[in-house]
């Protein structure tokens, strides 16, 4: 296959375009690509080698693309998410892997012919409503949205379930390591997306999600310059943190818990962290909660945050929580919907084990752990 024009596409810039948007070097993708040496995709992008097809499939697999993005005249720009991380942390490679994924599940739904609901929580508020008293407006919005999603009264363990189940948004966990919290998305093609640190603890990605979750709700009240690129602190991040708080830790089950919890009325630091184990969330943000609700003041909050005796205490109260609690990368929604379009020939077994991540030599062991097998699969009756 000729590097050149195709269709009135340029494909050699194209896979240019397509490895670096992965945050790929020409060494690091020729290295996984299998070239002897990166000269050769050098030549390839340059045009002056000729590239093969099966050398574009595993170009195509490597960088995240379907074959068409190579020779489509017009190819649409990618979605840009909304990002927490650290200032100076590169996202280029996780941006592509989080649009690769929503790619594939989008196409999944499409395929099933699955319709999807995240519209329904959008907010009906606007601009207007936050120009007073904003984190009154964001606390009554986390409180109304946990008793419309019926969450309970430990929000943090039915969040995920919901989201996914109920809402269909598509939720992946990635080890992003230390610089990057998560990121969400809405897309009128993709729908809603989550993507959430693998490697943080499992009351920071319930807070996280909680938090990326305003972001979706209030996707069409604020601009993407108002929210920054997610390295600092602007209003709309400190909403979300407030919005979060109240979600996961509503009110009445919070004043109900400290009864119980509480001797004589008396609160004590290992109190703290025994109400944020209850809920699933950390210690800092039962401390804010607790100011918010007037039960406890500010200075008292940075007093306690500032004692290293208090944070070993929490460290020592959660050890083993975290090892416990590994996320999966993909959900279990994501699975089923790939392992129904397989059974029902709507997809490739190839493709099948792209979107797995997993060797075609694999697929039916992973089927069958699944519980994906034919005879699983016969009809028994009309809908």
């Amino acid at each position: 296959m000729k590097p050149s024009n195709v269709e009135g596409t340029n494909l050699p810039q194209r896979l240019s375009q397509a490895r670096e948007a992965t945050g790929l070097s020409i060494a690091e993708a020729a290295r996984k690509l299998h070239f002897n040496h990166y000269q050769i995709l050098s030549a390839i992008e340059k045009g002056t080698r000729n590239v093969s097809a099966n050398e574009l499939i595993s170009m195509a697999r490597l960088y995240g693309r379907s074959l068409s993005y190579f020779f489509e005249s017009k190819v649409p720009v990618d979605p840009v998410a909304l990002w927490r991380r650290t200032p100076g942390s590169d996202i280029q490679k996780e941006q592509r892997q989080f649009l690769t994924f929503l790619e594939r599940y989008s196409s999944l739904e499409n395929l099933l012919g699955l319709k999807r609901r995240w519209k329904e929580i959008l907010t009906i508020l606007d601009r207007d409503d936050f120009a007073g008293n904003a984190f009154e407006t964001c606390d009554k919005l986390g409180s109304d949205l946990q008793r419309r999603l019926d969450l309970g009264s430990r929000p943090a363990c039915n969040l995920l379930n919901i989201l996914e189940d109920t809402l269909r948004f598509k939720i992946i966990h990635l080890d992003l390591g230390d610089g990057v919290s998560g990121a969400s998305m809405v897309d009128s093609t993709l729908g809603v997306g989550i993507l959430i640190n693998a490697h943080d603890t499992p009351w920071r990605r319930n807070y996280d999600l909680a938090h990326e979750l305003f972001h979706i709700v209030t996707w069409t009240v604020f601009s993407p310059e108002e929210i920054g690129d997610g390295s600092r602190k602007t209003k709309p991040e400190q909403y979300a943190d407030s919005f979060a708080a109240s979600l996961l830790l509503p009110e009445e089950p919070v004043r109900a818990a400290l009864k119980e919890i509480a001797v004589n009325q008396q609160l004590k630091l290992v109190d703290i962290i025994e109400l944020a184990k209850a809920f699933g969330v950390s210690s800092e943000a039962v401390l804010w909660r607790l100011l918010n609700l007037k039960i406890i003041k500010k200075n008292q909050i940075d007093k306690i945050l500032g004692d290293p005796e208090f944070r070993n205490l929490d460290r020592n109260l959660r050890r083993g929580l975290h090892a416990e609690q590994r996320p999966e990368k993909f959900p279990q929604r994501y699975i089923s919907l790939a392992c129904r379009c397989l059974m029902e020939g709507k997809i490739s077994r190839g493709l099948f084990a792209e979107y797995m991540e997993i060797d075609r030599s694999d697929i039916d062991d992973y089927l069958s752990a699944a519980g994906y097998v034919e005879k699983n699969y016969e009809k028994i009756a009309a809908s």
